[in-house]
């Protein structure tokens, strides 16, 4: 016989109208919970965002003070400004120079950390001092190496055979920016070389051996298997490695400030200088947004690539 008493543990179908109201009331929970985090972003994110908008189109004094509406005059200024645009140029510069360079040499970094050989346990870890450092004690080790008289860089040099010379490694526009493109590199490396052996290591390792078993060499392994798994994990560690390193600011104004004479000037350091050395805070706010602009288009590229690789 067939009992007609419901299971305890049956969930009742529910009617039109309660599952409406159903779903209504969890969207009203969802809106509780969620406000405080939307306030936030609309105080400390939105709202600055806003504010410095405005701020490009008007004339604002060192105190904050709104002078008068001058719409597009500070955008127009900053695009007709000599240095704003060898800023920009030098920006390009340092970002595509830190980053491919920083991208090679991560890559052999994560291939030859993969293999086993004594002493990959204090390699590993010797990597991880720049990243765990700071850029601020970075770059202040770093003048101090550069320094002309008892700096290391010199005696390095002195050791190597050359001739003995005082050189102003920090005073010399054509010495100072490829010394701190060197400085970006080397603090870049660790970060991007555990990204590279993180997506390293989840790759199948059936598929070495099997390439092995049909005698590829390690070069062919490296060329038909590693670097096509690996292309999604480098086009994040890319693009993460731009932003980070446009809108990178210790290295340059710890070491020279955009120094000696601009010549290292990038568009933050610009930035800092127009907003905090001069008071010009229109130009100032019109170069914050022109950076933001930049930014966030990297960020979006890097959200798409991102939901890309998800949704394969």
């Amino acid at each position: 016989m067939v009992s007609l008493t419901p299971h305890p543990l049956a969930v009742p179908a529910l009617g039109p109208r309660r599952a409406y109201r159903r779903s209504n009331d969890d969207r009203a929970a969802a809106s509780v919970y969620l406000a405080p985090a939307f306030a936030l972003v609309a105080i400390f994110i939105c709202l600055p965002i806003a504010l410095t908008l405005w701020m490009s189109l008007n004339e604002v004094d060192q105190f904050g003070r709104f002078g008068g509406f001058v719409g597009l005059g500070h955008y127009l200024a900053l695009f007709s400004d000599p240095q704003f645009i060898a800023a920009a140029w030098r920006t390009v510069i340092w970002t595509v120079s830190i980053v491919a360079a920083t991208t090679v040499i991560a890559l052999f970094l994560a291939v030859v950390l993969q293999q086993k050989f004594r002493g990959r346990a204090l390699v590993r870890g010797l990597l991880l001092l720049p990243w765990a450092t700071g850029l601020v004690i970075v770059s202040l080790l770093w003048r101090w190496m550069a320094h002309p008289d008892f700096g290391a860089i010199g005696h390095v040099v002195n050791a190597v055979g050359l001739p003995t010379l005082r050189v102003e490694w920090l005073g010399n526009p054509a010495l100072a920016f490829p010394l701190m493109i060197w400085v970006g590199i080397w603090a870049s490396i660790p970060f991007t070389t555990l990204v590279l052996a993180a997506g390293i290591q989840s790759i199948d390792t059936d598929l070495y051996e099997a390439a092995t078993l049909d005698g590829a060499s390690q070069w062919r392994l490296f060329r038909d298997i590693t670097l096509p798994q690996l292309r999604p994990v480098l086009a994040v560690s890319i693009l993460l490695n731009v932003i980070f390193v446009f809108n990178s600011f210790p290295i340059i104004w710890v070491m020279t400030e955009g120094g000696p004479a601009g010549a290292t000037d990038t568009l933050i350091t610009f930035l800092y200088r127009k907003g905090f050395r001069f008071y010009d805070m229109g130009a100032a706010s019109a170069t914050s947004v022109v950076v933001f602009a930049i930014l966030l288009g990297f960020a979006i590229l890097h959200t798409r690539i991102m939901w890309r690789n998800v949704l394969r």
